[in-house]
């Protein structure tokens, strides 16, 4: 990696230009001097990216024309040719030779980063879901907007129940494939993949490649087997099913016959809201390979659409050839582990996932709780090691990384930290971090950074990006809170969902 980083040294015709190179674990810089009109020239051969085309509607990056107007980042645009013929203006001398040229062209290069990482979130609106693309710098963790793309479908499904604060009740709604990104349409009951595209390592956006139907009624939760390239979909409507696909390498999406099974939930027997719990409080939740990929997990929140007694936890084993799964066996967590929600693996492969209410009855505030099982037998059947209490409300979705694990409470507004090691799981913080009611969160790939989507429901509706530091005994340490091109509950009216990195 090359970084290109320029000072200008005042009332002089020379210019510090420093180049770093960055080859793990090597790390130099090689400064020199130039004169304004090399430097003009180096600035001028730049890439596209270093004039800040992924910098759009970036409030905080302005910079002064020619003719001393003032503009931000949204002059600057992805369109190529206009981005070409304003950097032309803008980074090549007219009349007016002067260092005003060359400390805009500095700022314009250096204030937007390049964007070798990406973050990405849905709207999941009734009136057509879209793709909200972020560049996600490497080095400070920190998200800046980009701009979104139609997934041709519908989000949202009246059929949950679920308010804005909770819209799909599920983990992993949205997610990454290597190359790939994978959304699912819980309105149309699609699902639409993307290819994230990169040239020479920086990304340049993403485009749509194809529509698939989801094999069932309100798909909520996506997974895919790198080593497999395969994909399974997770459908909460009726008694519940899962469906599988192959993804190639163009990320097209094609069904593979005979894989929908039936989760077999039967009708649920209680009156509807506000008398009985809602739909969404006993749904299937997640759905994900475990990490060797020979087996194939589904967390649903009740039985038989009651939350009452606990939920299960669905085993499939995959054959890696066909794609099918077979041999399902069925884990109750009984009344200790009540609306079972999502999951994570540790590093030893044990299966973590979050109770929303612990071993209290659905609803009860303070008492949620992350049980971690593992595989033993034979038939590597699910048993219980042990269970830890969050002591927070509606604890719903739950990452692990290196040793630590977050869920994130949409109840109380927060989200906890876990220490996971040799076996065995502890409560660090209760209320490691606070924001309006998170749901979905996700890691950066080097596991520094964690993003959590909060969905602002209780205060003004509106949705932010949360991003924290991950110090030291699992804390976290909150850099930067973003709601650009985040709709409001009130123009989705199901609420954004879901977050992917790249």
């Amino acid at each position: 990696m090359c970084v290109l980083k320029l000072s200008v040294v005042s009332n002089l015709s020379q210019f510090t230009v420093s180049i770093t190179t960055e080859a793990f674990p090597i790390k130099k810089t090689h400064t020199m001097n130039v004169t304004k009109k090399a430097l003009i020239l180096v600035l001028a051969s730049l890439p596209l990216q270093c004039l800040g085309q992924f910098c759009s509607n970036n409030p905080d990056f302005e910079f002064d024309l020619r003719n001393n107007v003032t503009v931000d980042c949204s002059w600057i645009e992805r369109n190529r040719k206009r981005v070409e013929a304003r950097r032309t203006r803008v980074c090549t001398p007219g009349k007016k030779q002067g260092s005003t040229v060359a400390n805009n062209c500095m700022l314009a290069c250096n204030t937007c980063p390049q964007i070798s990482s990406a973050v990405f979130t849905m709207t999941n609106a009734a009136n057509g879901n879209e793709i909200i693309l972020y560049g996600r710098s490497e080095m400070t963790g920190k998200l800046s907007y980009i701009g979104s793309s139609s997934a041709e479908g519908t989000g949202g499904d009246s059929t949950l129940e679920a308010p804005p604060d909770d819209p799909l009740a599920s983990q992993n709604s949205l997610v990454v494939a290597d190359s790939c990104l994978l959304a699912v349409n819980a309105g149309s009951n699609t699902l639409t993949s993307f290819q994230i595209l990169v040239n020479q390592g920086l990304v340049e956006g993403f485009e749509r490649v194809s529509i698939v139907g989801s094999g069932g009624d309100i798909p909520v939760s996506i997974t895919y087997s790198s080593a497999n390239k395969l994909v399974y979909a997770l459908n909460a409507g009726g008694p519940g099913s899962i469906s599988g696909f192959t993804l190639n390498e163009e990320c097209v999406l094609e069904a593979i016959p005979n894989s929908i099974v039936s989760l077999n939930e039967n009708p649920r027997v209680l009156p509807p809201p506000p008398n009985g719990p809602p739909y969404f409080v006993s749904s299937p939740a997640q759905i994900d390979f475990t990490p060797s990929s020979q087996q194939l997990l589904v967390t649903i929140k009740g039985i038989d659409g009651d939350p009452l007694y606990g939920g299960t936890i669905n085993h499939f084993d995959v054959d890696g050839a066909t794609g099918l799964v077979s041999n399902l066996r069925i884990f109750e967590t009984g009344s200790t582990s009540t609306v079972p929600f999502s999951f994570d693996f540790d590093d030893d492969d044990n299966l973590l996932v979050v109770d929303a209410f612990g071993s209290s009855t659905p609803g009860s505030a303070n008492s949620g709780s992350v049980s971690m099982y593992n595989f033993q037998g034979v038939d590597n059947t699910v048993s219980l090691v042990q269970n830890a209490v969050v002591g927070q409300t509606a604890a719903c979705w739950i990452k692990y990384n290196s040793g630590c694990a977050f869920t994130t409470n949409n109840g109380s507004s927060s989200i906890s930290s876990l220490s996971v090691s040799n076996g065995s799981i502890t409560l660090i913080n209760g209320t490691a971090a606070s924001l309006n009611n998170p749901i979905d969160e996700i890691f950066s790939p080097d596991g520094q950074y964690l993003y959590a989507l909060s969905t602002g429901h209780t205060s003004d509706g509106q949705p932010q990006i949360y991003v924290y530091d991950v110090i030291n005994d699992c804390g976290l340490r909150e850099i930067q809170v973003i709601s650009d091109g985040l709709p409001n509950e009130s123009v989705t009216s199901f609420g954004a969902v879901g977050l992917a990195v790249f």
